[in-house]
């Protein structure tokens, strides 16, 4: 039946006697359908459970404003007496059956709970006692328990069928009671929270200002949906206020903002928290349904998660324009960007999207989540990006991370469950989810560190090798400088280079192989200049013997091939011919170097694959290493950072910092999920910096990352 077609007489339509007259006999009549459809057909149980509906309504309607042990959340005082244990069983049945119940009342079940705050002209009325709430239908499922007498068992069947029947049917039903209610001009109570003027804050960062002078966006984010529709804040004519954080950046709560400026008005301040409380249950009755987030705690890790999504201030029935509307829908806002956030897998977005619901009920209570960048909450959202950093985006929910971090969101939903904890110690709740979160990130990047230790072993190996060429070809640019034959420097530069390379790699530069090695090309140089003197041509004809053992040997130790020797020996013998003779030979140049296949610029980056007993290593280094010079502890990422890059190819990477090079500043980046590490010299770090191929994901806040998004969209909606 259209409720709203079946109008009473004028007479009657706007007034709040018959108004709950027709709501109490729509509310019970619906509800015996339901019972019937069941199964449940004696005329005792269907006659016990329509009184007990009828009563609970009615004790619910003229009841006042309760306190203390009187509001026990439907546990009225007339209730409590001495059970038995099938009756104690039979209470919890019932008490988790009102719970679900009260989740599957979906939005309707809210608005007709502030339709009936308008009707019964109670601000403080608490969704425990809506005379139309699931607490009104516990009575009932008693009496039908206790109508037939059947026993625990068959009460505890009657109790089964009876949930599945008005998980169905209560939807419908609190839709035709907010139809019914409207059609008799029954308003939607305004869930506004008064607030006093003020001040605005000096907190640790007001909206005003942020790190390095730069605007918090969340709290930009919050101003400017505040702007656009339209809310308005209480307060001095500086534009000051509290209302949600003062819409400005306050740095109290919603209640707490209220009572600093409301004086001796108790009353109002008590009904402030009230309306408070309100949304709190609201927003708990939406936590139990799943609405915001996804599968609970008590999720099989390997079940399919379905994607999170935000709650809007309409979810609540608030109106927009209200300072808890803002508040609330800045935060969706966030979260709608957090879940779009690209490089965060889809489990990891679902286990930050199970905090959704507490943090918009924190939010009612602490507006400082509004103004404190270190604000805890925005530190557990950031911590918990952080903790998934580098991980592969399709990971699932059997993932040792994903796992911790689901099992985090978890405690923090429970600790935030109920209006009361949040009230009293918002910030304390969080501190044990936030160590927990720290000695996550700790224990991973340790585990990663101590992974990469391999690499750390195979890149130190190459720095000294690298160091090593270096010094040699310091070595050659020195004699290049003192004019040699063609010949003899292309000698140098194909062969003898890698002995000197081999000799500093043995001592360094001041090591006996690195003098015997030099020495050697210092008297091959003299050898092949002209000899005067006869004195000159017998020490030159004695020393030539031992000169080309030396020179023999220094090839030897780096295995260089005799018929590779052969060219620079006959150009040797043509020179020291000339030598003896006083005159100085040309001897035929050496073979022309192929062309370059491509053109190589300084700040191309050259990639080079070391593989070690299955270990690669691939570095990425520019083709002119001197193009950039290293600037020592001024590095562009320090150990411990995560860095994401790009590679030479266009792949996208990130990896944790394990190891720098205090000779040159390159950076071993791993992840176990590559199969490899990859060191980059700073020179490309810096470069892709610049380009933006490049950013440190581990210093990223993901909260202020995605306001920023979100205000960005906002501005150009």
């Amino acid at each position: 039946m259209n409720t709203a077609t079946n109008l009473p007489p004028d007479s009657e339509a706007k007034d709040p006697f018959f108004v709950l007259r027709d709501c109490r006999e729509l509310f019970q009549q619906r509800l015996v359908e339901a019972v019937r459809e069941s199964g449940i057909d004696s005329p005792a149980a269907l006659r016990a459970f329509t009184k007990a509906i009828g009563e609970s309504y009615d004790e619910l309607v003229a009841a006042k404003q309760r306190g203390g042990f009187d509001q026990t959340h439907g546990l009225t005082a007339s209730r409590i007496t001495l059970m038995c244990d099938s009756d104690l069983e039979l209470e919890i049945r019932i008490g988790e059956i009102t719970r679900r119940l009260a989740a599957a009342g979906g939005n309707d079940l809210w608005r007709v709970h502030l339709r009936y705050m308008t009707l019964l002209r109670r601000t403080d009325l608490a969704p425990s006692e809506n005379p139309v709430g699931p607490e009104t239908i516990g009575p009932g499922l008693w009496a039908v328990c206790k109508a037939d007498n059947v026993g625990v068992e068959g009460s505890i069947e009657r109790l089964a069928v009876l949930e599945e029947q008005l998980l169905q049917r209560l939807p419908g039903i609190y839709a035709e009671l907010n139809e019914l209610l409207a059609s008799r001009k029954v308003e939607l109570a305004q869930t506004q929270i008064v607030s006093a003027g003020g001040t605005r804050p000096t907190g640790p960062r007001a909206a005003s200002g942020g790190a390095n002078g730069a605007a918090d966006p969340f709290a930009a984010l919050q101003e400017l949906l505040n702007r656009q529709t339209g809310s308005t804040v209480a307060g001095g004519g500086d534009g000051g206020g509290v209302g949600v954080g003062g819409v400005g950046g306050g740095g109290s709560g919603l209640a707490t903002g209220f009572a600093g400026g409301a004086g001796d008005n108790m009353a109002l301040g008590a009904a402030t928290l009230v309306m408070l409380r309100q949304l709190a249950e609201r927003l708990d009755q939406l936590e139990l349904s799943g609405a915001g987030s996804s599968a609970g705690g008590a999720a099989p890790a390997d079940a399919e998660v379905p994607p999170p999504r935000t709650l809007k201030s309409t979810d609540l029935g608030v109106a927009l324009g209200q300072p808890e509307a803002v508040a609330l829908d800045t935060l969706s806002l966030i979260f709608e960007a957090i879940f779009e956030t690209w490089e965060l897998p889809d489990t990891v977005k679902t286990a930050i999207g199970r905090l959704q619901i507490p943090l918009l009920k924190l939010a009612l209570f602490d507006a400082t989540l509004f103004s404190d960048v270190s604000h805890p909450a925005r530190r557990l959202i950031d911590g918990m990006a952080r903790a998934a950093v580098g991980l592969p985006r399709d990971i699932g929910r059997a993932h040792p991370v994903s796992m911790r971090l689901w099992q985090l969101a978890g405690t923090v939903a429970e600790k935030l469950h109920g209006d009361s904890a949040v009230l009293d110690a918002p910030l304390a709740i969080l501190d044990a989810p936030l160590a927990d979160l720290d000695a996550l990130i700790a224990d991973r990047d340790r585990d990663v560190i101590a992974a990469a230790q391999p690499y750390i072993s195979l890149l130190k190996d190459k720095e000294r090798r690298d160091q090593a060429a270096l010094a040699a070809r310091r070595w050659l640019r020195a004699i290049e400088e003192q004019g040699v034959a063609p010949a003899i420097l292309d000698f140098l530069q194909h062969h003898w280079l890698r002995v000197m390379e081999a000799a500093c790699l043995e001592g360094g530069e001041a090591g006996h192989a690195w003098q015997r090695d030099h020495a050697t090309i210092a008297d091959l140089l003299w050898s092949t200049q002209p000899k005067q003197s006869p004195e000159e041509r017998k020490s030159l004809a004695g020393m030539l013997p031992h000169l080309l053992q030396r020179i023999n040997d220094g090839l030897d130790r780096i295995d260089e091939p005799a018929e590779a020797r052969a060219p620079f020996f006959d150009a040797f013998f043509t020179l020291q011919t000339a030598a003896l003779h006083g005159a100085t030979a040309v001897p035929p140049p050496p073979a022309p170097a192929p062309p370059p296949t491509g053109t190589v610029t300084a700040t191309d980056i050259v990639v080079d694959i070391l593989d070690i007993d299955g270990r690669l290593l691939k570095t990425l280094s520019l083709a002119d290493p001197s193009a950039a010079a290293w600037r020592g502890p001024d590095a562009p990422v320090q150990a411990g950072s995560w860095l994401q890059f790009t590679m030479a190819d266009g792949e996208t990477l990130c990896g944790l910092a394990c190891w720098l090079s205090p000779q040159f500043g390159g950076v071993l980046l791993f992840n176990p999920d590559w199969g490899y590490a990859v060191a980059i010299a700073p020179a490309v770090i810096e470069q892709q910096l610049r380009e933006a191929r490049a950013k440190i994901e581990s210093s990223r806040s993901v909260f202020d990352t995605a306001a920023d998004r979100a205000l960005t969209r906002l501005r150009d909606a």
